[in-house]
């Protein structure tokens, strides 16, 4: 039942992932991983994402739609599927924890990103 209620509060999480920052970022490709249930984008830059945060971006997570620039690496992938997973302990809430994370400590001291690099590190050992 837990999953059905997460499932509906972030549908308008995965419609915004879906059109406003895939289509606008104009996807190569687009595939299902069907394993980790999320919607995959390939696009040649993140450029809404770069002009929010002043830098080269390669991988974005928005619900289950992830966004990748052409050249991502796996461990963009999976940095990724963490956040994917972060939304799904606060459903609906999360973006807006997240950008309140992000204006108050930036993106490196983000508790959010913390908790995904050192994730994704504890994978690749």
């Amino acid at each position: 039942m837990r999953k059905i209620f997460v499932f509906i509060l972030n549908i308008p999480w995965t419609i915004l992932g879906i059109i406003i920052f895939g289509i606008l970022s104009l996807p190569k490709n687009i595939t299902i991983d069907r394993n980790k249930k999320v919607i995959v984008l390939i696009v040649h830059r993140l450029w809404l994402n770069e002009i929010f945060l002043g830098r080269i971006v390669n991988g974005f997570a928005i619900r289950n739609v992830i966004l990748l620039a052409k050249n991502f690496s796996d461990s963009i992938y999976n940095h990724e599927l963490i956040h994917i997973s972060q939304f799904k302990k606060i459903p609906l809430f999360f973006p807006l924890f997240y950008c309140m994370e992000f204006i108050k400590n930036g993106y490196y001291k983000n508790k959010y990103e913390i908790e995904a690099y050192e994730q994704n590190l504890e994978k690749s050992v």
